[in-house]
């Protein structure tokens, strides 16, 4: 027997409790955290029945994102106080950090505290203008040059515009391809 509970775990719970040989499958909506859109909860006491699930789910959650819209959120970071407003609101998005005069000495450790909080990938937008080329070059192409030796971590792309680059998608896009298969 299966039994599908929507929007209500204790329901579930209760439903899992009585039919112990069945399956209870537990569709809800997102906590009041934010963190996530929708709850799935299984319930099934043989074991093997139970991976076998788990197998015939992941697949069809991974064919779903592959449909979703390639969209991804886009979050502006200028400084650490604004990152730390943030907070695990960057998980997922493309995060554009605009080099500016005043960001400059800390720009390493936005984009590392970005790419640690779990962000798709990194903008660092910068015209070569201002702040002036002989005092941001150099931070800027380190900040480059420790995201390529970390390959396992987040894109770090560079652009003269706040606007997310095509060749930043493209590289989530293979990240997130490389990661799934």
């Amino acid at each position: 027997m299966a039994i599908v509970v929507r929007r209500d775990a204790r329901r579930a719970a209760r439903a899992a409790a009585q039919h112990p040989g069945g399956i209870v499958l537990s569709v809800g909506e997102a906590d009041t955290s934010g963190d996530a859109v929708a709850r799935i909860g299984l319930s099934v006491k043989d074991a093997a029945l139970a991976r076998q699930l788990a197998v015939a789910m992941a697949r069809a959650l991974r064919r779903a994102a592959a449909k979703a819209p390639a969209e991804l959120p886009v979050v502006r970071v200028r400084s650490r106080k604004a990152l730390a407003g943030l907070g695990l609101g960057v998980a997922g998005a493309i995060a554009i950090v605009p080099v500016t005069p005043r960001n400059l000495r800390r720009v390493g450790e936005i984009v590392e505290a970005l790419r640690a909080a779990g962000v798709a990938g990194v903008q660092l937008v910068w015209d070569g203008g201002q702040p002036s080329r002989h005092l941001a070059e150099a931070r800027v192409f380190a900040v480059l040059e420790r995201a390529r030796e970390t390959p396992g971590l987040p894109p770090v792309v560079l652009a003269s515009s706040d606007d997310p680059v095509e060749a930043l998608r493209i590289l989530v896009a293979a990240r997130r391809q490389a990661r799934g298969a």
